[in-house]
């Protein structure tokens, strides 16, 4: 592998973004050390276009790819299959990175042999308008550390992984399905030893677009996909060999509370309440401990689980009657 860092951008009709992606991405210091894997999966309009200037202009770095729709899953399954970077970090096509914090990223991936690496991350609707979420008090910066030892779940904005490690962990996305992020996020931890933390931002996560996926509309209408997603945690959680797997518990049961607060989004009737008792028995019984975890009273979403269980589901009618705010926390 030539390269230190795979960049894989899933580029689906994201016209109005993929110049300020890809510029944050060449605008790096680190850029002969990076490839840039632009795959439009089938979008409508002319983001494909776009990426094949940044492909003249920079050879050897950005790669325009054009492929026929098969979803968020097929390209990172097309990326990890094709890069040639030591490292691979996903980044979604209307995102963009913190260019000083790609720099430094790249120069500390070049000299480390870690399995993957957690960093800190922006989000907000622009440039101008970010928050910056920092893991500084779960982790001990640039030591290395057991991922079981992490308390927190990690989502895909702060990884980077090692390209054998994903290769070796065998992880495969669906495809036509949203929120496999949470899968590509989860599945390789059962094949990391070591990682590390650095304390700078790297991702910069757009936050408030319309028709963005974490909408509330886009949960609700897509409630399938979320449930069998969280489920395709716990059946790798109950399946995983390996004797200490407690970061995949942690991250499987965050994904289930979830999912659960998912379904209370839906109109409270008979049908949903059935849907909902139905997911519950069918986690129980792929995977206990994951069942077991989500209902800590450690978490407000653990206290309406346990509400939900103690009272045989009867109180799913009280919660019917919460504002949906309320329960979208």
């Amino acid at each position: 592998m030539s390269k230190v860092l795979t960049i894989s951008v899933a580029a689906y009709n994201v016209e109005a973004y993929i110049k300020e992606n890809i510029e944050s991405i060449v605008s790096s210091d680190a850029r002969d050390d990076v490839e840039v894997l632009v795959v439009d999966d089938g979008g409508p309009d002319g983001t494909i276009e776009i990426a094949r200037e940044y492909e003249a202009k920079y050879p050897g770095i950005v790669y325009a790819v054009h492929k026929e729709n098969g979803g968020y899953g097929s390209v990172q399954n097309y990326s990890i299959a094709h890069a040639g970077g030591k490292y691979f970090k996903i980044l979604d096509g209307d995102d963009w990175m913190d260019t000083e914090g790609l720099t430094k990223l790249v120069q500390y991936l070049k000299a480390s042999d870690v399995d993957a690496v957690v960093t800190n991350y922006k989000k907000g609707p622009d440039k101008d308008n970010l928050s910056l979420f920092e893991f500084g008090k779960y982790c001990e910066t640039e030591k290395p550390f057991d991922p079981n030892s992490l308390q927190v779940a990690v989502g895909m904005w702060a990884l980077v992984f090692k390209t054998e490690v994903l290769r070796k962990s065998g992880v495969v996305l669906p495809e036509h399905t949203l929120y496999t992020d949470r899968i590509y996020s989860t599945i390789p931890f059962s094949y990391i030893e070591k990682m590390v933390y650095v304390d700078f931002p790297v991702y910069c996560y757009r936050t408030g677009r319309e028709g963005q996926s974490v909408s509330r509309a886009s949960r609700i209408k897509h409630i399938d996909e979320y449930l069998s997603v969280t489920e395709t945690l716990c059946k790798h959680y109950s399946e995983d060999n390996r004797e200490h797997k407690e970061y995949v518990l942690l991250k499987a049961s965050a994904a289930y509370k979830v999912s659960i607060r998912a379904l209370l989004l839906l109109d409270a009737n008979k049908e949903n309440k059935k849907k909902l008792v139905d997911y519950e028995r069918r986690v129980k019984s792929i995977a206990p401990d994951v069942y077991k975890k989500a209902a800590s009273l450690k978490t407000r979403m653990g206290w309406v689980i346990t509400f939900l269980r103690v009272t045989h589901y009867v109180g799913y009618g009280v919660l019917g009657k919460v504002p949906k705010g309320k329960i979208d926390y």
